[in-house]
């Protein structure tokens, strides 16, 4: 494509290369026709923008939304509710308990009245909501096993036989991993042998029967007879199950600190039958307190529920109504945090993967000081990353969880790195290998979830439309597998579902809000009046909006879209449309602040320039009543230095010079823009204070702070994915032709990926210096880091794909529909 087509609405102007630097280009000729830096229109046409409502501005969401807070509140201290769902199998093995006096009674007859009150219509006891046959077949013959050991309920053990007689055949078509409740291959069998010494007539030679027995055995062969009772084992879990191998003396040297055999009431409940031991007795006791008539397939799951409470909460984008609760929660975690690992409960001897990567990653993300260390405990001798055996059928789903703490990685942590790569091949492997199909969940599939992760990082995504997707996805009846399919109701509700989707209509970035404060920064502005440059308003307050949503930060949005605009005009104006000599002097009149000093530039720099000069004083004003203090030195001199990095830029170009690498790298984290853009947006942050040395730790030139390498990581990202397209225009500077030119004889990729050699430290810099814990001696507010750190998010997705900043009619448009104007069905 030809320059002339690429710009289809103008002629080419190029500085004419036997011409001086110096020389002017303009003063000869009146006629000269100038480059425009618009090729691409407006994608948000004014009038559009200005139809757009919210169908939810009635005062009652807002008052819904102030309720369901208060409830969900009120659940997380726990007021009422339960925190995991009844296990039908497990309650019969609590039930087959008989009385500590001797007599021939249960000793929680409770458990046996449950059961009776329980069976399900179709015969089977189970999770009513969600049919798994796994489940239901180990639960209804668990339970017609105690009702016969009591000698009651001899209708509920018709109906419970015939639902199992009519269902064993058809557990061949769910025989494989996920179909499977944890250890059906090592429990029913031996459960079918209980029932057949019973006399119980069922079908005991189906597929089934068959086929399980030899798993059966192929398992327990690996697993001997000292490993069993030597160290704490995944068959802890299910001592039920191996009856025939427990030495029930030495099995108490590896239970758990609380008496139990990982947190399983069954395995608990038949280790004390067939040892009387009273820990066992205090820990059914206590199981028994708290829920009454029944009990869980886990428990305590203390620290599995506080973490995905808090995830989903983060992850929905609610998390700024309950800082207290997360605050709690991860306070708790990092108590029990220790560098093996952790599992659902506090005293679980074994580790699991998936809940340790979980952990990591929402305490770092809460700035919590934790090492990554601990994921060498999950190395096998090949230096693979394995997943403990007792791990539930979730092997992809703990990678997936690995992956996500891998992308948190501060410099100098090689054991992420090596997370990282590791996953990203397993789970690719896993997607051709069909290994992501999940058949217990309401036929779930794990593959969009894994396709979107390794597409989407977590550095290159947009928070806000991160929530949308969230709330898309998030089930409020989710089912999670252990012996049994279980809830747990404070983490799945239709409460929560419900305040994140009102809570995402009523977030200022969003109609009639959005319209507010966008379309009016532009429409009432003098920025159309000016005959160059890109109209991009929606796509400026996208930048911040997506990222800093919360209501009080309102006139932060509005300014920092008004800055960003105005850096979009100049950044036109010095890199297509004015002459060297106008430049030259609108440079030197930026320098000299004096509004009336512009007599000698050309009428449209005269409007540009009073544009740039009032919208700098409004910042500067508004900056100045929000921090108390002058800050206009400091923000005359960012806008100098980042004005004369536009003229050095222009400079090369006139020129025709092509810079060392070096000399680029140092101008273009100049003139990218975006010190002055961010810091002018964390110092209107309303209520976040900076004292002069915070304001030197966050922001400080030549310094890889917070805003250098925002400005490394944004030149770097919009180099890497525009390069091309600035060629083609005529502009020879961009880092990858300085490489190629200090290393001949390379190519572009290798030029790229040199590139992302720079990007990808400068990136875990950044995430150090986002989630370090706090300096004790200099406060910076997290909310301004925050802001910061978001605003790169969204930067990186912008140039994901190119320059989505300019034409934002390619995915970015999807982004801000679904950030700013489409709405989420309530």
């Amino acid at each position: 494509m030809s320059l002339e087509e690429f710009y289809p609405m103008a002629t080419v102007y190029v500085p004419s290369s036997t011409l001086p630097c110096a020389l002017s280009t303009s003063s000869s000729s009146s006629s000269l026709v100038r480059r425009t830096a618009n090729p691409h229109p407006n994608v948000w046409d004014y009038h559009f923008v200005q139809s757009l409502q919210s169908p939810y501005t009635d005062p009652c969401y807002g008052e819904r939304v102030e309720t369901l807070v208060a409830e969900i509140k009120a659940m997380l201290h726990g007021e009422g509710g339960l925190m995991i769902t009844p296990s039908a199998y497990d309650t019969a093995w609590v039930a087959r308990v008989p009385s500590i006096d001797g007599s021939a009674r249960p000793q929680f007859p409770q458990t046996v009245q449950w059961i009776l009150k329980n069976q399900l219509k179709d015969g089977s006891w189970g999770t009513e909501s969600h049919f798994l046959l796994s489940d239901r077949l180990l639960a209804t013959l668990s339970c017609v096993l105690a009702l016969l050991k009591w000698k009651v309920g001899d209708l509920q053990v018709q109906q419970g036989i015939e639902f199992i007689k009519s269902n064993l055949e058809a557990i061949k078509d769910e025989n494989d991993e996920d179909s499977l409740v944890t250890d059906f291959d090592i429990i029913f069998p031996s459960l079918l042998r209980e029932a057949q010494y019973l006399d119980i007539e069922l079908p005991l030679q189906p597929a089934l029967c068959k086929s399980t027995p030899p798993k059966r055995q192929e398992r327990l062969a690996n697993m001997s007879r000292e490993e069993i009772h030597g160290v704490p084992s995944p068959l802890l879990y299910s001592l039920e199950g191996i009856e025939d191998m427990v030495d029930w003396e030495r099995i108490m040297d590896v239970r758990s600190q609380d008496g139990s055999f990982l947190s399983s009431p069954a395995s608990i409940a038949c280790v004390f039958m067939h040892t009387g031991d009273i820990k066992c007795l205090e820990f059914l006791n206590n199981v028994l307190t708290n829920f009454g008539t029944f009990v869980p397939c886990l428990y305590p799951v203390d620290l599995l529920e506080r973490l995905l409470i808090v995830d989903n909460l983060v992850q929905l984008g609610i998390d700024r109504h309950f800082e207290k609760e997360i605050k709690e929660a991860l306070d708790y975690v990092h108590r029990h945090w220790n560098e093996r690992g952790i599992g659902w409960g506090r005293l679980n001897p074994i580790a699991d993967l998936e809940i340790t990567a979980l952990g990591f990653r929402l305490l770092r993300l809460h700035r919590y000081n934790v090492s990554p260390a601990v994921f060498e405990n999950f190395k096998d001798s090949n230096g693979h990353f394995v997943c403990s055996g007792a791990q539930f059928n979730k092997d992809v789903a703990s990678m997936l969880s690995l992956y996500r703490a891998s992308q948190l990685a501060f410099p100098g942590e090689n054991i992420l790195d090596e997370a990282k790569s590791f996953t990203s091949k397993y789970l690719k492997e896993a997607l051709e290998k069909r290994e992501t199909y999940s058949a217990w969940n309401n036929k779930q599939s794990l593959s969009e979830e894994i396709k979107y992760a390794l597409e989407n990082s977590w550095h290159a995504s947009v928070p806000r439309v991160e929530a949308k997707r969230y709330c898309q996805v998030y089930r409020s009846d989710y089912t999670y597998l252990a012996k049994s399919v279980y809830k747990l109701p404070k983490v799945n509700n239709e409460k929560i579902l419900e305040l994140a989707k009102l809570d995402f209509q009523h977030y200022p970035g969003h109609p009639p809000k959005r319209d507010e404060e966008c379309h009016h920064l532009v429409k009432n502005s003098e920025f159309p009046l000016l005959p160059f440059g890109r109209e991009r308003p929606v796509e400026c307050f996208f930048i911040v909006a997506a990222g800093t949503y919360e209501p009080q930060y309102a006139k932060c949005r509005f300014l920092f879209s008004k800055v960003a605009c105005l850096n979009t005009v100049l950044d036109d104006m010095y890199d297509t449309y004015g002459t060297l000599d106008e430049l030259k002097l609108f440079t030197e009149a930026v320098r000299r602040w004096d509004l009336s000093l512009t007599e000698n530039l050309p009428d449209y720099m005269k409007l540009c320039y009073k544009i740039f000069y009032d919208i700098v004083h409004e910042v500067v004003l508004e900056a100045e009543k929000e921090q108390g203090r002058e800050l206009l030195t400091f923000f005359r001199k960012g806008w100098e230095e980042y004005l004369m990095g536009y003229y050095e830029e222009a400079e090369w170009l006139a020129c025709e010079y092509l810079p060392s690498l070096e000399e680029y790298i140092r101008n273009g984290i100049i003139s990218i823009g975006q010190r002055i853009l961010v810091v002018s947006g964390v110092l209107l942050m309303e209520g976040q204070i900076l004292s002069q040395e915070a304001l030197e730790q966050l922001d400080y030139p030549g310094r890889r702070v917070l805003t250098e390498l925002n400005s490394i990581i944004t030149r770097l990202a919009d180099d890497i994915h525009t390069y091309k397209a600035e060629k083609a225009r005529g502009e020879l500077a961009s880092s990858i032709e300085c490489y190629m030119r200090e290393h001949p004889g390379s190519t572009e990729e290798v030029a790229v990926n040199y590139m992302y050699s720079l990007l990808e430290p400068a990136v875990k810099e950044l995430t150090w210096e986002f989630l370090k814990p706090e300096d004790s001696t200099v406060h910076i507010p997290f909310q301004c880091k925050k802001m910061l750190m978001e605003e790169t998010r969204v930067t990186m997705v912008i140039f994901k794909e190119g320059d989505g900043f300019g034409i934002s009619k390619t995915k970015i448009k999807d982004y801000i529909k679904d950030c700013l104007i489409e709405p989420l069905p309530l």
